[in-house]
């Protein structure tokens, strides 16, 4: 070749390349590859670009000027052993006189007239991608090793292009993946009810699988038996399905090895032929014309309560693992949305044949109001009496785990002081409560009595503060008072304690870590104000005509009587002073009483 060749030979060659990395799709790139053989390199009558097969054959997939339809031919490599040596070798074969040389198949040599023929394997990612077959129609085609050396070095870059448009058609899939997995979290995340559940689950699972046959069974783990619970299908109705289990299918574990596996393994299972694998229930499979199967678990909290079966009718069919692991991906985020939603049923079940039952409970109320009223002060007065019982005992134990703390009766080990500190606090807690109940009882009889001296109530507060410093510095609050009343006010000093200690408690709990607290009292028109401001989670509106209301508590998952604020309003309230609030919701709360100043 001589030098002008050469350049115009590179100057075509770059040219190609720039053309073939600016196609992003693979037939684009293969159909260039074709032209650009037949008539910028080798000038030949036909090229053929022939693709590998999940079989290990070669399709045609385009050429140039076939005198047939390409894509209905197939290379063979155990009977074209021309074929075979190329991609045995992974190297270009050129055959200059076929009549010479028998390794072609016969019948595509006659089928296209081929008196000489060049043979390129296309590697991508290590495999032989493709094959490209070079000739003429009828006559022996003249190529010369310079033509042979840029076909190979344009196959070259072509097969960079085809691994790159794979790397990120593979890229594009595992995003589509990942779309439709978080597309289809989204979606069971916002159904509430069983047949949403149900409905978005066979949406997605027949976008994965491609099949539209799919059924869901419930596991009874008590019976150790799958039973059918929900069908999509456009070959079975529900209840045909059901009915046909009903007439001797039975899927018990102890039984069915496929179903037991299901248990065992916790693992999806895909069978092309079930036939061939002694594991399915081969009269279930014939019963609905399975051919192949594709079963996965349904798992909630690492325990099995049901499973998905995908199936193909009348003709089997191989699952990808990657449809096989995006099925199991959202089977389990369908598990927990159906387990919910089937507990939700449960409970709405429950709540109605309860409501109906008290609906029937109410026609005899009207006539017992006389009687309730009766009993409600039965209850104070049991209240008051069982609280002042169980006083007697709580202060005794309260004793004893004090003698065991002070090492009166001997040292204890850790484990042993743990346990006492842990029965201190209970009895505390216990003790405290008991008193809130006889403080309520006392209230609602009205044998209530307030102990009333001249207090500051700068004391009161400073009181307060230290008893509740621990918990305050527990969560990190900052704590600020402000104190403007200065002067002695006739009070009851304990209640008046209790009252800010409710108080204080409350914002306590119902403000995060690192919240503000702050505490003010002054004198307003002869009053004493006392107020404690929070920047907490605030009051929801809708609860805040019941903050007084005995045993409602904001909060049901926190600790308490739910009669701290209906106490303080009654103690207020005795002192001949009111109590109320402000709140917003995320904002925080503020609760304001104020006592009249009696000389």
């Amino acid at each position: 070749m001589n030098m002008y060749n050469a350049l115009a030979s590179s100057k075509k060659l770059f040219q190609m390349t720039r053309l073939i990395n600016s196609k992003f799709e693979l037939n684009e790139i293969l159909q260039i590859l074709v032209d650009a053989i037949a008539s910028e390199i080798a000038g030949a009558d036909l090229v053929g670009f022939f693709i590998k097969q999940p079989d290990g054959t070669y399709r045609g997939h385009c050429g140039n000027k076939m005198p047939v339809d390409i894509r209905e031919l197939y290379i063979r490599p155990e009977e074209d052993q021309f074929a075979n040596d190329i991609i045995r070798h992974r190297r270009i074969e050129y055959i200059p006189d076929t009549s010479k040389d028998n390794r072609p198949e016969p019948g595509k040599i006659e089928l296209m007239k081929i008196m000489s023929i060049l043979g390129v394997p296309v590697i991508v990612d290590d495999d032989v991608f493709g094959l490209v077959f070079v000739h003429d129609f009828g006559k022996p085609m003249n190529i010369t090793e310079e033509q042979i050396e840029v076909i190979e070095a344009f196959v070259n870059m072509a097969s960079v292009a085809i691994s790159n448009i794979k790397m990120f058609e593979k890229t594009q899939m595992l995003l589509q993946r990942e779309q439709l997995l978080l597309d289809a979290t989204n979606a069971l995340s916002k159904s509430l009810s069983i047949n949403d559940v149900l409905t978005t689950c066979y949406n997605f699972l027949r976008k994965t699988s491609g099949s539209e046959d799919i059924g869901i069974h419930l596991y009874n783990e008590k019976e150790r038996a799958f039973t059918p619970y929900r069908l999509s299908s456009t070959h079975f109705t529900e209840e045909e399905w059901k009915g046909k289990h009903r007439q001797g299918i039975r899927l018990k574990i102890d039984e069915d090895k496929l179903f037991q596996e299901i248990v065992e393994t916790k693992t999806a299972i895909a069978i092309e032929d079930v036939y061939a694998d002694p594991r399915p229930n081969h009269a279930a499979c014939r019963t609905f014309g399975i051919a192949s199967m594709l079963l996965i678990p349904l798992v909630t909290k690492g325990q099995i309560f049901g499973a998905v079966a995908i199936i193909s009718v009348g003709q089997k069919r191989v699952f990808t693992q990657s449809e096989i692991e995006l099925c199991q991906s959202i089977a389990d985020v369908t598990a927990t949305a159906l387990s919910n939603a089937l507990y939700a049923e449960y409970l709405d079940a429950a709540v109605k044949e309860r409501t109906a039952e008290l609906q029937q409970a109410n026609f005899k109320l009207e006539g017992l109001v006389k009687e309730l009223e009766h009993l409600n002060q039965m209850k104070n007065d049991f209240i008051a009496s069982i609280s002042h019982e169980l006083r007697t005992p709580i202060t005794a134990i309260k004793g004893t785990i004090d003698i065991f703390k002070k090492g009166i009766v001997g040292k204890l080990n850790p484990a042993q002081e743990e346990l006492i500190d842990m029965s201190d606090k209970a009895v505390r807690r216990l003790l405290n409560q008991v008193n809130e109940f006889l403080d309520f009882a006392k209230l609602e009889n009205g044998n209530f009595e307030l102990a009333l001296e001249k207090v500051n109530i700068q004391e009161v507060i400073k009181e307060a503060i230290h008893i509740m410093e621990p918990l305050i510095e527990k969560k990190k609050q900052t704590l600020i008072t402000e104190v403007d009343a200065d002067r002695p006010v006739t009070l009851d000093r304990q209640r008046i304690l209790q009252v800010l200690l409710n108080l204080l408690s409350n914002s306590n709990k119902f403000t995060p870590e690192q919240g503000t607290i702050r505490i003010k009292s002054f004198v307003e028109n002869s009053r004493l104000v006392v107020e404690v401001h929070d920047n907490g989670i605030g009051i929801p509106e809708d609860k805040q005509k019941y903050i007084f209301t005995k045993f409602f508590q904001v909060n049901n998952q926190l600790s308490g009587t739910g009669l701290g604020l209906a106490i303080s309003k009654k103690l207020v309230e005795h002192h001949g002073g009111e109590i109320g609030f402000e709140s917003e919701e995320d904002k925080g709360t503020i609760f304001r009483f104020v006592l009249p100043i009696k000389e």
